[in-house]
């Protein structure tokens, strides 16, 4: 299941034919609001992504704290939005595997991390900690946090003696 696309136009269409009361423009403007916090990255209070179509109503929520369902089925979500939660196909949800085999790392929203394709920095390799079976879950941590910034900074490292 998943949600449907739709674009924010057809969306207020539809919205309005089942809501007569509502205010076109102020409706338009939530929406536009709720879709710029979530491009912005902003988080339910759970930690998860925020679903655009129910915060323009409720606040910044996800669909499952806004409607108490861990999965949407044929709820809508403006399709702008999609496309960000489509780059993650391919990757297993923690709410899609049997809990017995749970294990490894997930994202804050959910989705396993492969570990193998957590580039290393050059940082990591004059530090003491690098190649130790015992730090390497901390340090897989850190560097897949700091993904994507323009420095990497870790402060658990301690450079190898010479």
């Amino acid at each position: 299941m998943g949600f449907k696309k739709i674009s924010i136009e057809k969306y207020i269409e539809l919205h309005l034919k089942h809501n007569p009361k509502e205010n076109k423009v102020d409706l338009e403007k939530r929406l536009k609001y709720a879709l710029k916090e979530y491009q912005k990255g902003i988080k339910c209070s759970c930690g998860n992504d925020i679903w655009v179509v129910g915060s323009a109503s409720v606040g910044n929520s996800c669909f499952t704290c806004i409607t108490g369902e861990s999965m949407p089925k044929d709820d809508y979500e403006l399709d702008s939005a999609i496309k960000k939660r489509e780059n993650r196909k391919g990757q297993r949800h923690i709410n899609d595997i049997q809990s017995l085999e749970i294990h490894g790392f997930f994202d804050d929203d959910g989705y396993e991390i492969n570990e193998d394709l957590i580039k290393k920095p050059t940082l990591c390799l004059t530090c003491i900690h690098d190649n130790d079976p015992n730090e390497e879950p901390l340090c897989n941590m850190t560097r897949f946090d700091q993904q994507g910034e323009p420095e990497f900074e870790c402060f658990a490292y301690k450079k190898i003696d010479s």
